[in-house]
């Protein structure tokens, strides 16, 4: 059972001191014993999800049983997922690349063992949706953390990467607004997601599908060209 749900960043959260307090307090209230993080990072599999099955993930312990329930509940609902591993032949004892989407999150929550599940940009948002509920129904007894592994508008600052684009900043706005509705509903954010250059839609889809809960903002900050925000869906 999903016991504890969050959206993170996986940015430098040092730039801004309320968002590292509010990191800080992701760990405090996590008592699970298992984190899944959904993170962007990770590798990028054509039209498939990916849940990664090695032993490790960097430095933290797969629960491999709890990776192969999520491959099989997303194939039950016809959903195209892989399970991945990399380096050694024997998944038992490979090791998977800690990519910053979850080596961040997973500095400040910490649990016994992780789950590592990359999202798939090029199916449908709806299928995202579907996954997350998928998530939920595979890990059954398990005291298991949700985590959504999202940074926003990646245009607020012309000298960024990505240029500026007043998308960005309304993006993070509605981003901001949703989250106080109940059904929590990120679809809306579609119309805005390409031009606002934000990672974190998919994610957020994963998690609206995993929960029914009522999300608390702790804090947003947009200091640099991408926008941050941690929350809580209780």
């Amino acid at each position: 059972m999903i016991v504890f749900a969050a959206i993170a960043p996986h940015g430098d959260v040092d730039l801004a001191p309320e968002l590292r307090e509010a990191m800080a307090e992701l760990g405090r209230r996590c008592t699970a014993d298992v984190a899944i993080v959904v993170t962007p990072h990770n590798v990028h599999v054509e039209g498939h999800f990916a849940v990664v099955t090695a032993a490790r993930v960097g430095e933290h312990e797969t629960d491999r049983a709890l990776a192969q329930a999520i491959v099989d509940a997303l194939r039950a609902d016809g959903l195209p997922v892989v399970g991945v591993s990399f380096g050694g032949n024997d998944p038992t004892a490979a090791e998977m690349p800690l990519d910053w989407g979850a080596e961040v999150p997973l500095r400040f929550v910490r649990v016994p063992r992780v789950v590592v599940v990359a999202p798939a940009r090029d199916r449908p948002f709806d299928e995202h949706v579907r996954a997350g509920a998928a998530i939920a129904r595979a890990t059954g007894d398990l005291r298991v953390a949700l985590i959504a592994s999202a940074d926003h508008g990646h245009a607020h600052d012309p000298d960024g990467p990505y240029g500026f684009d007043p998308a960005a900043a309304a993006y993070d706005a509605r981003f901001q607004e949703l989250l106080a509705a109940q059904p929590l509903d990120f679809t809306p954010l579609a119309e805005l997601v390409e031009d606002a250059k934000a990672d974190s839609l998919w994610q957020l889809l994963v998690l609206q599908g995993a929960t029914a809960g009522r999300a608390e903002l702790l804090a947003y900050a947009a200091p640099t060209y991408y926008g941050m925000a941690v929350a809580i869906v209780t």
